[in-house]
């Protein structure tokens, strides 16, 4: 069936259904257009070479200087409700790469398949493409990145990759069912919830024979006596499902169970909480050939308090955690970001022998580097853009105290906040020694326009993130890394804006990046991390990274608007072989982005 014909068949269903019950059948969607122009500069494009001919380098053929390149992609939704009771939806993507021309080159695909109802009018479930998430322990898609206080030049960016990866707040997208009920009381308690579920892991061919089918199921139950007290229970198993790993393959299971509890006093002036959350692990691997099991237990408990003083938007905390080193949560320790992914503009370099290492313009443009599956193992990341919480509150092996504070909201003239993380590990890894960690982060919203009283939009953000590792012993470590984040937007006629922002990553120090096997276990460092002679180190490496945008922004309603942007990315990480010469490099970029939500 051509790709024609199946859109047209399904138009005409939807029109034909449309003219059945014109109540029952509603359209959304979103419609883009984006399209890149990029320039690749620097000495990544020189390769030393000592021969007579050359000068000690010559200039990299293979590798392109230049490139154009964009979509056009148009979402319909189609949601019918023949009653109360039911709903089916469909999100049906028409995609144009840059470079089609009438339909030449297009794809035609669904992107989303539901079915949602309730039940008795107590019971609501939906099954098909859905988002799940419970608690930072359990199931918790956390975002490695800390970008609460980017430009908004940036943000339109990150918007379009989160919406491409289903990056909805903190929920995976998994395939499969789940169902919720609430039950109310008159009195001693106002509600009991009920919440169960079933998902694939991730995504997987459907004539892949050799993967075993891994799948998620779980729930929650909480009971909530008042808003001055609730309680809850949250159970998630990973597992392969029997008969579908091979006997000589490992099948997988992992169990985690937590409570969860919040108990305070709240008023119309202030409000005072203590909350916390804990609760073990279960990870085993069985293998049939031999009737191998190998398994690990861990354990965590997180307590905190919290205060806040509503005339003033004033909010305090402060909590501990102690995280065991075999706590194993996939759901909340999978990472959203492949650090060593491959980026698909200017994929490779020095003439096909490297490839270009994600970096902060990869961040918060490629959708290539973003991982869709929950994995069973730790990924391996990269120390300078988060070496204190690479997995989230849940990281495993550590342990210590958080406070912060927060004022003002996004309505106000200001809002900002600061959050410190005095942490250490629980065990050494690679060393006896234990590494420590101190990390601050925070910045601010400065609405100037409301101080002022001026009609249109006049704001500016700052944001700064320092983390700080360091251990003794023989094998000392200390490494420093700082991200800095500031933006300003301005309207200056109705609904158009000018709009600008900066950021910068610095790293400075040594530290070694560990992997783990398919049992999540340790194993000798992989890449060593240094800008001074160490041992298990790959080479010298000072990273300094600098992104800069400016550009203009027209919005016709609140969800669509027409972006024009230039930007100016240097990479000057001292990273350097003898083979290849160093990889300093810029990326000069032109973006372009009409978003039509409807």
């Amino acid at each position: 069936m051509s790709k024609k014909f199946l859109l047209g068949l399904v138009i005409f269903i939807a029109v034909c259904i449309q003219n059945t019950n014109a109540q029952t059948v509603y359209f959304n969607g979103l419609g883009r257009a984006l399209v890149t122009t990029d320039q690749l500069k620097g000495n990544v494009l020189t390769i030393p070479d000592a021969s007579p001919l050359y000068n000690g380098s010559r200039t990299d053929t293979v590798t392109g200087r230049r490139g154009t390149g964009g979509y056009t992609i148009f979402d319909l939704g189609v949601n019918a409700q023949p009653n109360e009771n039911l709903r089916a939806s469909a999100i049906l993507r028409i995609r144009n790469n840059f470079g089609g021309f009438y339909g030449n080159g297009s794809s035609v695909f669904f992107r989303q398949l539901r079915i949602d109802g309730v039940i008795a009018k107590i019971v609501k479930y939906e099954i098909g493409d859905i988002d799940l998430g419970l608690t930072p322990y359990t199931l918790y898609n956390f975002d490695e990145s800390y970008h609460d206080y980017e430009a908004d030049v940036f943000a339109i960016r990150r918007s379009i990759v989160n919406y491409e990866n289903f990056n909805f707040g903190n929920k995976w997208r998994l395939q499969g069912a789940h169902a919720n009920a609430n039950f109310r009381f008159t009195q001693g308690i106002e509600k009991i919830g009920v919440r169960v579920f079933a998902a694939r892991a991730g995504k997987k061919d459907i004539l892949d024979f050799a993967t075993p089918d891994r799948v998620n199921w779980g729930g929650r139950v909480d009971l909530v006596q008042s808003k001055f007290f609730q309680v809850g229970g949250n159970y998630i198993q990973m597992l392969d499902l029997t008969g579908t790993a091979a006997t000589n393959v490992f099948e997988f299971d992992n169990k985690v169970a937590t409570v969860d509890f919040k108990l305070g006093y709240d008023n119309d002036q202030i409000g005072a909480f203590l909350y916390g959350e804990a609760g073990f692990s279960k990870y085993s691997f069985f293998r049939a050939q031999d009737d191998s099991t190998v398994s690990k237990n861990g354990n965590f408990y997180d307590i905190g308090v919290s205060g806040e003083y509503k005339p003033l938007k004033i909010k305090l905390f402060a909590s501990y955690r102690n995280v065991s080193d075999n706590f194993n949560s996939p759901g909340a320790q999978t990472r959203r970001i492949y650090d060593y992914g491959t980026p698909e503009l200017f994929s490779t370099v020095k003439e096909g022998a490297a490839i270009r290492q994600p970096g902060l313009l990869d961040r918060i443009s490629e959708e290539n580097i973003r991982n869709l599956n929950i994995m069973p193992v730790l990924m391996t990341y990269r120390p300078e853009y988060n070496n204190i919480t690479p997995y989230g509150t849940a990281t495993p092996n550590r342990k210590g105290i958080s406070f912060g504070a927060s004022v003002g909201e996004m309505e106000k003239v200001i809002k900002g906040d600061v959050k410190v993380d005095l942490l250490s590990e629980v065990v050494g890894e690679g060393s006896t020694d234990t590494r420590e960690y101190t990390g601050i982060r925070g910045g601010f919203f400065f609405n100037v326009n409301k101080l002022i009283n001026w009609e249109r939009a006049l704001g500016i953000n700052f944001g700064y993130r320092y983390e700080h590792t360091k251990r003794g012993g023989d094998s000392k470590i200390d490494l420093k890394s700082t991200l800095l984040d500031a933006g300003i937007n301005v309207e200056v006629v109705k609904s158009f804006d000018l709009i600008a922002g900066y950021k910068m990553l610095n790293a400075k120090g040594n530290e070694y990046v560990l992997a783990r096997n398919a049992y999540n276990d340790l194993v000798n460092p992989v890449q060593g991390y240094s800008d001074i002679a160490a041992s298990n180190t790959i080479s010298s490496q000072l990273f300094n990274q600098g992104l800069v945008a400016a550009g203009i922004r027209y919005r016709f309603t609140k969800n669509t608007y027409f972006t024009g942007q230039a930007v100016f990315y240097n990479n000057k990480s001292k990273l350097e072989t003898t083979t290849l010469g160093d990889f300093d490099y810029k990326i000069n970029q032109i973006f372009l982005n009409y978003t039509m939500v409807f």
